[in-house]
């Protein structure tokens, strides 16, 4: 007994000896000194005021433990990145580093057991800020989690917003496979009926159903008589807002009693950085609500199982990434951020429309 005791703390110990050596710290022996990033030096409610300017000797990141390093292969230019453009920081810290979401390959870590097996692998990172960078993808889980709310909440059907974006085709495509029903809300005929068009392209059963009756024209004369039509046939509760201004205020007088608008971005051109119109009556008296949805938040409420399936729906996206969470982009480099994104600031007047003109910053 006392012979297999010491063989066994020798195991142990051998076993702790091997787990330092490979949580140490690994890689960043060719990186270089510096580093490009965009960054914002001066915000200005009108872009095209905005000083924007690609930092070219910024600092690599000094990693902690449990820390990777990231060379950003690309980068998703989403309407919330160029938001930070408009307004201050809170935190008052400029210049401010932008962008939220990244692909690339991990070249360094900083040791620990959260960064075993990381070295070389090809990731997908939601940091928050800093990603326009040469060192440091999300619109397929907001589906995802969108979706999967709709069916926690036992909802067949729900009502979305901003349609034609790259988000909403995806949505399009990827519902009838969860059962739900999508009311497909946009505010030009062209992009009705390229949504028209889409939904014969969905998988699932109902994929006739979304293409043929369910796209809605804001635009329209007759867009308020039609959605509650929508609303009544469908018994529609919940709904997905990323307009603001007085969309969700709409959509919270149409709804029925205890329904849920969950406001998901800003892309009103006038007071886009508020809700409106929105019928007090309605909050005290027929239960609605309006809620803010992140898609982290959303999986945290689905319960603990909610990291699990937040696992499952990335497993899901990569297998179905050339499919239904396509997204086609036109690529643009560091330094022709700025200017493209003015072209389709959608607060600008005569702004292009942004619709199939997803950016995203490729890197060397």
């Amino acid at each position: 007994m006392q012979f297999d005791a010491v063989w066994a703390s020798l195991a142990f110990g051998a076993l702790g000896c091997l787990l330092l050596l490979a949580c140490r710290r690994r890689g960043g022996k060719d990186l270089p000194k510096a580093m490009r990033r965009l960054v914002v030096v001066e915000p200005n409610a009108d872009l095209a005021l905005a000083r924007v300017v690609v930092e070219e000797e910024a600092p690599l990141p000094v990693l902690k433990r449990g820390q990777v390093l990231i060379k950003v292969c690309a980068a998703s230019i989403n309407p919330s990145d160029y938001g930070a453009w408009r307004a201050r920081s809170a935190k008052g810290e400029y210049p401010l580093p932008t962008g939220q979401e990244c692909s690339g390959v991990v070249v360094a870590t900083g040791g620990g057991v959260s960064t075993l097996g990381l070295l070389g692998r090809r990731v997908a990172a939601f940091p928050g800020s800093g990603t326009y960078a040469d060192y440091f993808f999300i619109n397929p889980l907001t589906v995802v989690a969108m979706l999967l709310t709709a069916r926690a909440k036992r909802a067949k059907a729900i009502i979305h917003t901003g349609a034609s974006s790259a988000l909403g085709q995806m949505l399009c495509k990827a519902a009838p496979g969860f059962g739900v029903e999508v009311v497909h809300v946009t505010h030009r005929q062209q992009h009705v009926e390229m949504l028209h068009r889409l939904g014969a392209t969905a998988r699932g059963p109902q994929r006739l159903l979304l293409g043929a009756t369910h796209v809605l024209n804001s635009s329209s004369d007759s867009y308020g008589a039609q959605l509650d039509e929508k609303i009544r046939a469908l018994r529609v509760k919940l709904a997905f807002d990323c307009v603001a201004g007085d969309s969700a205020g709409a959509l919270v007088a149409k709804l029925p009693p205890r329904s849920t608008v969950y406001a998901y971005g800003r892309l009103s051109r006038l007071s886009s950085s508020y809700l409106s119109a929105i019928p007090v009556i309605d909050l005290i008296y027929r239960g609605k609500k309006v809620e803010g949805f992140m898609v982290t938040r959303a999986f945290a409420k689905l319960g603990p199982l909610g990291l699990l399936r937040m696992l499952l729906a990335m497993q899901t996206i990569k297998r179905e990434l050339q499919t239904t969470f396509a997204t086609e982009f036109a690529d643009v480099r560091l330094e022709e951020v700025y200017e493209r994104v003015v072209a389709i600031d959608p607060e600008r007047p005569g702004a292009k429309s942004a619709t199939n003109q997803k950016l995203r910053v490729v890197f060397d």
